[in-house]
């Protein structure tokens, strides 16, 4: 049984544009609030002389560009923001040595007034408040410290200021953070929700497909059972038990498969497996019919068929050396079953020999397939060549195998 999943894939689109618009707004706000401080740095401008005060301005200047070309950027924004960080912190180690006067108190010192500037972008950098916070107390802390010793800045004015840098970037900071988590809370429960939505179509499909393919079986098996009732000879009578008998293993098989839990698509299977497969899939010829992917097969045996097919290529790969090709086939097999055909042109072997490590591993694969229903069948050619073929569904339960029993198979 197959059904359409597509369409039930989404990107989480919702904290990835607020994101985007978080740039912004930060870079804009950046480059404002920066603007509204050129009095502070009209009045300190005085007191930075020689070439590290012009130093220190144009490191601020290339913070507060970088973080306005962050905006533009959604893409490295968390860097270009970062990277604007850093050269504010550079600014504050050069500014102590260009100091040569009395730094004023009012308007509020430059480098005061920028540091809610550098606590947005810090905020954007990082995801969690933590980091941010205390660069910027360690950055309010130093700024003090500098005017108060170099500067000549009142002790009182110098904490008033840093207080005042401390609780407005600690703000900023906090309400960013705050914001930005709870977009991405809404954005996984929108996510959850959407997923749901779409388990529930994809067992709503699988559901009514079980429920059309019961009752095809169910009409089958009543059919044969009338034919076998009208049954007046032995050799009539013989056949009419053995149709009696695969109806009701059938029937038995769709029963049970309606009971085993959560199915899931073939193809997802396969997928999730990728790891596994990526050591073995050198030299490998992999052919898979259309549909197969949304074919929805009960999980346990997707878990089956995948360790089978494992066990099935490593004795391939590790056991017959000598093969120059090796392939694998994957196909439906009637209308609820998966047929897959594993194939190389290697030595050959005895499928009956329990001593060889092949067969030991191809036991191993039948086991697998047998515990939810299947069968692997084993061809080993007289001079070269191996074809083992898992087959699961209603069509090998009934016995109504497509290629016919062999000496030597393993069932």
């Amino acid at each position: 049984m197959t059904t359409d999943t597509r369409g039930l894939l989404t990107q989480h689109v919702g904290a990835l544009r607020f994101q985007k618009y978080l740039g912004v707004i930060v870079a804009a706000f950046g480059l404002l609030y920066a603007l509204q401080t050129l009095d502070g740095l009209a009045a300190d401008w005085p007191t930075m002389g020689g070439p590290l005060g012009g130093a220190a301005v144009a490191l601020v200047a290339g913070s507060v560009l970088l973080g306005s070309v962050a905006g533009v950027v959604p893409t490295r924004a968390r860097s270009l923001f970062l990277g604007a960080a850093i050269l504010f912190c550079a600014a504050v180690l050069v500014w102590p040595f260009s100091i040569d006067g009395i730094v004023p108190g009012t308007p509020m010192p430059w480098f005061v007034g920028t540091l809610p500037v550098e606590a947005a972008y810090l905020a954007v950098a990082f995801r969690r408040p933590a980091a941010p916070i205390w660069c910027c107390m360690v950055l309010t802390v130093g700024v003090t410290i500098v005017l108060v010793a170099r500067g000549g800045l009142m002790l009182a004015d110098a904490v008033a200021d840093a207080l005042f840098g401390i609780a407005i970037s600690v703000v900023l900071v906090v309400l960013i953070a705050a914001v930005r988590g709870g977009v991405e809370r809404a954005d996984r429960a929108q996510q959850a929700a959407l997923a749901g939505y779409g388990r529930s179509r994809l067992d709503d499909a699988t559901e009514t497909e079980r429920v059309r393919t019961d009752a095809l079986v169910h009409d089958s098996v009543l059919t044969t059972l009338l034919t076998a009732a009208s049954a007046h000879d032995p050799d009539a009578e013989e056949l009419a038990r053995r149709m009696a008998v695969n109806s009701l293993r059938v029937l038995a098989h769709v029963s049970g498969s309606s009971e085993v839990g959560p199915a899931i698509p073939f193809g997802k299977a396969l997928s999730d497996a990728a790891d596994r497969f990526d050591p073995l899939l050198a030299g490998w010829d992999v052919q898979e019919a259309g549909g197969l992917a949304d074919l929805v097969l009960p999980v346990a045996v997707c878990e089956a068929i995948v360790d089978a097919m494992l066990h099935a290529m490593t004795a391939a790969t590790v056991h017959a050396p000598a093969a120059t090709t090796r392939s694998v086939r994957m196909s439906e097999l009637g209308p609820d079953g998966v047929r897959v055909v594993v194939a190389d042109d290697g030595d050959p072997f005895d499928p009956a020999d329990p001593g060889h490590d092949r067969v030991a591993r191809l036991h191993a694969a039948a086991d697998l397939m047998r515990s939810v229903d299947g069968r692997l069948d084993v061809r080993a050619g007289d001079v070269r060549g191996t074809v083992v073929t898992l087959s699961w569904g209603s069509v090998v339960v009934s016995g109504v195998a497509l290629r016919p029993d062999r000496e030597g198979a393993t069932a």
